[in-house]
């Protein structure tokens, strides 16, 4: 019973406290310490000052770094897929520096310095690795079995994995053969001018069909290239096993269109704007909601397509009538090694107010910086209604198997009590011989700390056990029931969270061996109050 209990209680507390732990990595991974938002689409604007300020007046900043985020539609070249998605505006490698976007990506995993233009090896080698992969899981997968077939949804799985070897093939090619490509784009182009001046519709026309053909191999430049979120559905998809596979990554393009909402419009202004551009990179973050949306484009870029860019005087293009925008500046403090949890969360806190400082000063000597409300908040404030609803089910959870655990109590209670009535004889034996009354109630509460420690331990083990392997279990359980106990777009993150929090670990234990304890101690106490007179009689 002691056991089971630690074992329930470790689980669920690890499992929960991985959820807050994960939400918080994952935040500040994201957004950086501090962010500076604007309530409105319109943004802020001088935001290169704004940064210059808060780095010279608030000393632990380390970086800062402007963001866009808006809407689109992304769609394939030449399908009728598309899909709604969120588009970011972001500096590489400037990015890296004020989050963690570096670890997450495939081509460029962990790159000090990222950019929208790495080199062609190291993008041929990593595609070349990702083929190399995809097509061993397929032959693992097409493998019929000794005199049999391939089940329906196996060899609808085959057929997905050979899809996407034909494209990841594709994509290769599209690298390595990215010159010529542009070369006979040169050639068609010169081409269609000539079947213009010449009255040649029809030529033209067929001309343009093969330019629009070949385009779509071309690799575009770094200002037109984008970084999809790894997990985008009907881009990329996951094997029973969790395998993820890349259909449309690195090396192929997309298209995205928008409305540019930057600026104040009336309905007639309202345009979409469509662009057509070359996957260099893709990027886990381990947040599920977040990958399967978002697609990352070059800041100058997304900021030129949402009409946020400076609006200069028509007479002059030196006079700035508007200052450019962002939609937030994200903001990363320097490393304090060697400080509690609490002790950063103050840090963090100290550092927003003095950051909300500098903007108040800011705003007044640039007016046109914001022309709606400001928030400066921490990491933490930015999810503190998702943070605390899962601290809250934690301590939920703590309470609910804390009552359950009473249960073992009572259970050594009874054993116990029933133990002093069967050996009662031998409790006055030994009273007889001269035990005290404290050496026979220690006994029993030894007996106890025994339970509590022991059942402990294996509870522990076990619940070690448990949280370490509970992907593979979940998977398992998928696998072999075809329940799947756990969906990650419904949990946010990828994986279930496979830690242990050993510092609740060792409160869990210690509280099994004072339960322990706690249960034997009336029997205890019974069994020393025994005179050994009475107890010699007892029949």
């Amino acid at each position: 019973a002691v056991a089971l209990c630690v074992f329930l209680m470790l689980v669920c507390v690890s499992v929960l406290a991985g959820f807050v732990d994960k939400i918080e990595v994952a935040a500040k991974g994201l957004f950086g310490d501090v962010v500076i938002s604007s309530a409105s689409l319109s943004g802020l604007g001088d935001y290169d000052e704004l940064i210059g300020a808060i780095k010279k007046d608030v000393p632990a900043v380390q970086d800062a770094s402007p963001f866009i985020l808006t809407f689109g539609i992304l769609q394939l070249p030449g399908n009728d897929f598309r899909r709604t998605v969120q588009l970011a505006g972001i500096r590489l490698p400037e990015r890296a520096r004020v989050s963690d976007f570096a670890k997450g990506l495939f081509i460029q995993e962990c790159l000090r310095n990222p950019t929208f233009d790495p080199c062609e090896p190291l993008i041929l080698r990593r595609l070349g690795e990702d083929y190399e992969r995809t097509f061993k899981i397929l032959k693992r997968v097409a493998e019929a079995p000794p005199g049999g077939k391939l089940t329906p949804d196996r060899q609808a799985l085959a057929d997905r994995l050979f899809n996407a070897t034909v494209f990841q093939d594709q994509a290769v090619e599209n690298v390595r053969n990215a010159n010529q490509t542009a070369r006979r784009v040169a050639e068609l182009q010169v081409q269609i001018r000539a079947a213009e001046e010449a009255g040649e519709d029809s030529k033209r026309d067929l001309l343009e069909g093969q330019k629009a053909a070949v385009e779509r191999r071309m690799i575009l430049p770094p200002g037109r290239r984008v970084i999809l979120g790894l997990g985008i559905a009907g881009l990329s998809f996951r094997t029973p096993k969790g395998e993820i596979i890349r259909v449309i990554g690195p090396g192929q393009q997309i298209v995205l269109s928008m409305i540019p909402l930057g600026r104040q419009f009336s309905y007639a202004d309202i345009t979409p704007v469509t662009r057509n551009f070359t996957v260099i990179d893709d990027c886990s973050t381990d947040v599920s909601s977040i990958d399967s949306e978002i697609v990352y484009v070059s800041f100058d870029t997304l900021q030129e397509l949402c009409n946020m860019g400076a609006q200069r005087a028509a007479g002059d293009a030196s006079v700035i009538i508007e200052p450019a925008r962002c939609s937030q500046i994200h903001v990363k403090l320097k490393d304090a090694p060697g400080r509690s949890r609490a002790e950063s969360l103050r840090r963090v806190n100290d550092v927003t107010r003095q950051i909300d400082s500098v903007w108040a000063v800011f705003q007044k000597t640039h007016p046109d910086a914001a022309r709606s409300s400001v928030a400066v908040e921490t990491w933490r404030q930015r999810q503190s209604l998702l943070i605390s609803s899962l601290e809250n089910q934690r301590t939920l959870m703590v309470i609910i198997l804390g009552i359950i655990s009473t249960v073992a109590i009572l259970l050594i209670f009874v054993i116990l009590y029933v133990i002093v009535v069967q050996k009662t004889r031998d409790i006055g034996v030994l009273k007889a011989v001269g035990a005290s009354n404290l050496g026979v109630a220690g006994i029993f509460l030894t007996y106890g700390a025994a339970i509590g420690m022991i059942g402990s331990i294996l509870g522990t083990v076990g619940g070690c056990a448990f949280v370490w392997n509970i992907n593979p279990i979940a998977d398992w359980i998928a696998n072999t029931t075809g329940f799947t106990p756990w969906n990650r777009e419904t949990f946010m993150f990828e994986k279930i969270p496979d830690q242990v929090d050993f510092g609740t670990a060792i409160w869990i234990v210690c509280g099994a061996i004072i339960a322990g304890v706690f249960g034997s101690l009336l029997p205890a106490v019974i069994a020393a109050m025994r005179q050994p007179v009475e107890a010699l009689r007892y029949e």
